[in-house]
């Protein structure tokens, strides 16, 4: 399965791709077919995908909701960055997300465009009803990028504000 937007797609990591990124990320790199080049995990994005590993084996029907989705430049088939699915909507309809883009692919709109495209899909599923995230109070990049969203500050707990989508009004839901 892959999510297309107007230049990068997003393709959810299985269990074993997962594994691979944390043992040999060139491997991974070459088993999705991209470009070598690029980043390397660093020790924060090794971390997440060990544990979402952990979360996609515990619960391999949801490996959806519970995964990383590399974010994919198109046009030079290159992983630019992830977004961090954190479990299917939750009683009150949320998803927590979190997103990272390299930073020489800073400043272009791929994360906007990225969370843009997985919104979508997030907001086919008629039990979600928000999209949660929090920033750090200083990454004024990635509050733009939530506010171009429509997203909303709703908490500040100190060292982040937390900041939610709302479903759009018109969503159709495409999950039975």
């Amino acid at each position: 399965m892959k999510l297309a937007g107007n230049r990068l797609d997003l393709q959810p990591l299985t269990a074993a791709e997962l594994s691979l990124a944390t043992e040999n990320y060139a491997g991974l790199k070459h088993a999705l077919g991209m470009n070598a080049g690029g980043a390397s995990l660093d020790e924060e994005m090794q971390y997440a995908m060990r544990i979402r590993h952990s979360r996609v084996q515990q619960d391999e029907e949801n490996y959806l909701w519970l995964t990383n989705w590399a974010i994919i430049q198109r046009r030079h088939q290159q992983i630019i960055g992830y977004i961090i699915l954190k479990g299917c909507p939750n009683e009150q309809g949320e998803v927590i997300i979190g997103y990272c883009i390299d930073e020489w692919h800073w400043g272009k709109g791929y994360a906007t465009e990225a969370v843009r495209t997985i919104s979508e899909w997030i907001f086919s599923d008629p039990r979600a009803q928000w999209i949660i995230a929090d920033t750090e109070k200083d990454n004024w990049a990635s509050h733009k990028v939530l506010e171009h969203l429509g997203a909303h500050m709703y908490r500040d707990t100190g060292d982040l504000f937390w900041w939610r989508i709302a479903r759009p009004a018109n969503t159709v839901s495409s999950i039975q």
